[in-house]
Protein backbone atom coordinates (compact mmCIF):
# COMPACT_ATOMS: atom_id res chain seq x y z
CA UNK A 1 0.00 0.00 0.00
CA UNK A 2 1.38 3.48 -0.81
CA UNK A 3 2.25 5.75 2.11
CA UNK A 4 -0.79 7.66 3.38
CA UNK A 5 0.84 11.09 2.90
CA UNK A 6 1.10 10.43 -0.86
CA UNK A 7 -2.63 9.69 -0.96
CA UNK A 8 -3.63 12.58 1.33
CA UNK A 9 -1.59 15.08 -0.69
CA UNK A 10 -2.88 13.64 -3.97
CA UNK A 11 0.72 13.45 -5.13
CA UNK A 12 0.57 11.69 -8.51
CA UNK A 13 4.33 11.85 -9.03
CA UNK A 14 4.95 10.40 -5.59
CA UNK A 15 2.44 7.64 -6.26
CA UNK A 16 4.03 6.86 -9.63
CA UNK A 17 7.51 6.65 -8.10
CA UNK A 18 6.20 4.50 -5.25
CA UNK A 19 4.57 2.19 -7.81
CA UNK A 20 7.81 1.96 -9.83
CA UNK A 21 9.83 1.11 -6.72
CA UNK A 22 7.28 -1.41 -5.44
CA UNK A 23 7.10 -3.08 -8.86
CA UNK A 24 10.87 -3.38 -9.17
CA UNK A 25 11.32 -5.02 -5.81
CA UNK A 26 8.25 -7.28 -6.32
CA UNK A 27 6.41 -5.65 -3.45
CA UNK A 28 3.16 -5.31 -5.38
CA UNK A 29 1.03 -7.82 -7.24
CA UNK A 30 0.87 -7.44 -11.02
CA UNK A 31 -2.92 -6.94 -11.01
CA UNK A 32 -2.73 -4.20 -8.35
CA UNK A 33 0.07 -2.50 -10.28
CA UNK A 34 -2.09 -2.57 -13.43
CA UNK A 35 -5.07 -1.08 -11.58
CA UNK A 36 -2.90 1.68 -10.05
CA UNK A 37 -1.34 2.42 -13.43
CA UNK A 38 -4.79 2.82 -15.00
CA UNK A 39 -5.90 5.01 -12.11
CA UNK A 40 -2.78 7.18 -12.50
CA UNK A 41 -3.61 7.70 -16.19
CA UNK A 42 -7.17 8.77 -15.38
CA UNK A 43 -6.09 11.14 -12.59
CA UNK A 44 -3.33 12.68 -14.73
CA UNK A 45 -5.79 13.26 -17.58
CA UNK A 46 -8.03 15.27 -15.23
CA UNK A 47 -5.35 17.95 -14.84
CA UNK A 48 -4.90 20.10 -11.76
CA UNK A 49 -7.74 20.60 -9.31
CA UNK A 50 -9.73 23.71 -10.13
CA UNK A 51 -9.32 26.63 -7.77
CA UNK A 52 -12.32 27.94 -5.99
CA UNK A 53 -13.43 31.34 -7.25
CA UNK A 54 -12.26 33.25 -4.17
CA UNK A 55 -8.78 31.73 -4.35
CA UNK A 56 -8.54 32.53 -8.06
CA UNK A 57 -9.58 36.14 -7.45
CA UNK A 58 -6.96 36.56 -4.70
CA UNK A 59 -4.27 35.28 -7.06
CA UNK A 60 -5.42 37.57 -9.89
CA UNK A 61 -5.47 40.58 -7.57
CA UNK A 62 -1.97 39.84 -6.27
CA UNK A 63 -0.56 39.33 -9.77
CA UNK A 64 -2.14 42.62 -10.89
CA UNK A 65 -0.56 44.48 -7.97
CA UNK A 66 2.84 42.98 -8.71
CA UNK A 67 2.51 43.82 -12.40
CA UNK A 68 2.05 47.45 -11.31
CA UNK A 69 5.18 47.32 -9.16
CA UNK A 70 3.30 47.08 -5.87
CA UNK A 71 4.61 44.40 -3.50
CA UNK A 72 2.29 42.23 -1.39
CA UNK A 73 0.69 44.36 1.33
CA UNK A 74 -0.32 41.86 4.01
CA UNK A 75 1.14 38.69 5.53
CA UNK A 76 -1.57 36.73 3.69
CA UNK A 77 -0.53 38.24 0.33
CA UNK A 78 3.13 37.46 1.09
CA UNK A 79 2.18 33.85 1.93
CA UNK A 80 0.34 33.56 -1.40
CA UNK A 81 3.27 35.15 -3.25
CA UNK A 82 5.58 32.53 -1.75
CA UNK A 83 3.47 29.81 -3.38
CA UNK A 84 3.43 31.55 -6.78
CA UNK A 85 6.92 33.00 -7.25
CA UNK A 86 10.48 31.73 -6.95
CA UNK A 87 13.06 33.01 -4.44
CA UNK A 88 14.61 35.48 -6.89
CA UNK A 89 11.26 37.11 -7.65
CA UNK A 90 10.38 37.30 -3.95
CA UNK A 91 13.75 38.90 -3.15
CA UNK A 92 13.12 41.49 -5.87
CA UNK A 93 9.65 42.29 -4.51
CA UNK A 94 11.08 42.76 -1.03
CA UNK A 95 13.29 45.54 -2.42
CA UNK A 96 10.32 47.48 -3.78
CA UNK A 97 8.96 50.42 -1.77
CA UNK A 98 5.60 49.80 -0.10
CA UNK A 99 2.42 50.86 -1.86
CA UNK A 100 2.06 54.61 -2.24
CA UNK A 101 -1.01 56.80 -2.59
CA UNK A 102 -2.05 56.99 -6.25
CA UNK A 103 -1.55 60.35 -7.95
CA UNK A 104 -4.48 62.76 -7.54
CA UNK A 105 -5.42 62.26 -11.18
CA UNK A 106 -5.97 58.52 -10.56
CA UNK A 107 -7.92 58.80 -7.30
CA UNK A 108 -11.62 58.15 -7.52
CA UNK A 109 -13.87 61.11 -6.79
Amino acid sequence: MPPLEILRERDLRGLAWWLAEASLRDGIEERKAAVLTSLLRVLASLGPSPMDEEEALREIELRALIAQGIPPRTPEEWALAETLFDDDALAEMRRWPPEREPPASRRSA
